[in-house]
């Protein structure tokens, strides 16, 4: 099995499709079981789809999930931690 350290590695190879079947599943068996990874991934997610929409790339689209969660997360506060 994958370590963290190489999940994080190849996670933009991941999440622009650039993996064959086997290191997808390989990494995809790590991150059902590790939620930091799983966490560290989404989060790639989200800034590589607000990056493409800052940057005005029509030809890319948000992925549905993340814009979901966009949509159900409150700023915090300022001035809080």
């Amino acid at each position: 099995m994958l370590r963290c350290s190489e999940v994080a590695q190849r996670a933009s190879l991941l999440i622009d499709g650039e993996l064959g079947p086997l290191q997808r599943l390989n990494i995809k068996l790590h991150l059902a079981m590790c939620r930091g990874c799983r966490a560290f991934v989404a989060q790639m997610r989200i800034t590589r789809d607000l990056t493409r929409t800052a940057s005005g790339s029509e030809e890319q689209h948000i992925d549905p999930e993340i814009q979901a969660a966009l949509a159900q997360r409150r700023p915090r506060p300022v001035g809080r931690i």
